[in-house]
C-alpha cells in the first residue's frame, strides 16, 4: 500500500483522500478479497493517523467493501451476485426514464460531447477500471442531462457513486472484448439520441444495460470458479 499522496493544492480533507484511495485500491484488486485491514498497519502504511483510518474504514464498511471482524479488523468483501442485481435494477428503472424524457432534446453540443467521451474511452488502456469507469458514468450523465429533472439525475448520481458500481465495472473488464463492445454499443445509443427515435433510443438503453448486467454476472462465475479449482 502507496503512502498517501500530500499535496497543498488538494482542496480535499484528509480523511476523504483517504477513504478514496483505499475505496479505489479495492476497486481495483489491489486489495483483494479477505485481505485484512488493521487500522494501526493501515495508517503506518498510509503515512497518517488513524483517525482518518477509522472514519475511512467505517465509510466503506456502511458501503459494504469492507466488514468489521471483532479480533481480526476490518476484512475486504468481494462483490456480490446480489449487489450486482440490485445495482442493474435499479439503474434500469431510472436511466431508462431518463433517458425517455431526454429523447428530443440532445442538441449539438450534448451530441459533440458524447461523440468526444466515446473516442476518449477507445484511446484509452481497455483494462484501466479507473478511467474508463469515470468516462462510462460521464457518457451516462451526458446521455440523460436533457431530461431536466434535477431529482432524477441526483438520484442517478447517487447510484453512480455507490462503489459497487466501480467494482463492476472493473469485473467485465476483465474481459477481452469487453471495452470494443461497449463502445460500440455507445455509438449505437449516440446514433440514435441524434435522430431523435424514442423507441429505438430505449430499446438500446435497456439492452445495454443488460449487456452490462450479463457480462458482470459472468465474470464473477468466472472469478468464484477459478477459487474453487484452486
Amino acid at each position: 500500500m502507496r503512502p498517501l499522496e500530500k499535496s497543498r493544492r488538494d482542496p480535499r480533507p484528509l480523511p476523504v483522500r483517504v477513504y478514496e484511495q483505499l475505496r479505489d485500491l479495492i476497486v481495483t484488486g489491489e486489495l483483494a478479497e479477505d485481505v485484512q485491514l488493521v487500522q494501526e498497519q493501515v495508517a503506518e502504511s498510509l503515512g497518517v493517523s488513524r483517525t482518518p483510518v477509522r472514519d475511512a474504514l467505517n465509510r466503506l464498511a456502511h458501503e459494504g467493501l469492507v466488514t468489521w471482524n471483532p479480533g481480526r479488523g476490518y476484512l475486504v468483501n468481494g462483490l456480490s451476485t446480489r449487489e450486482v442485481r440490485e445495482i442493474y435494477q435499479v439503474r434500469r428503472l431510472l436511466e431508462v426514464e431518463a433517458t425517455r424524457l431526454a429523447c428530443g432534446h440532445h442538441g449539438t453540443a450534448v451530441l459533440a460531447r458524447l461523440a468526444a467521451l466515446i473516442e476518449e474511452m477507445a484511446a484509452a488502456d481497455p483494462q484501466d477500471a479507473v478511467v474508463q469507469f469515470d468516462l462510462n458514468r460521464q457518457f451516462h450523465r451526458t446521455l440523460v442531462e436533457p431530461c431536466d429533472n434535477h431529482v432524477l439525475l441526483k438520484m442517478l448520481d447517487t447510484l453512480w457513486d455507490h462503489p459497487v458500481n466501480r467494482r463492476i465495472t472493473r469485473s467485465y473488464l476483465l474481459e477481452a472484448g469487453s471495452s470494443e463492445a461497449m463502445i460500440d454499443e455507445h455509438r449505437e445509443l449516440l446514433a440514435a439520441a441524434a435522430e431523435g427515435s424514442e423507441s429505438k433510443l430505449l430499446d438500446l438503453t435497456a439492452h445495454h444495460l443488460m449487456t452490462g448486467y450479463d457480462d458482470a454476472m459472468h465474470a464473477l462465475d468466472e472469478a468464484s470458479t477459478q477459487i474453487q479449482s484452486s
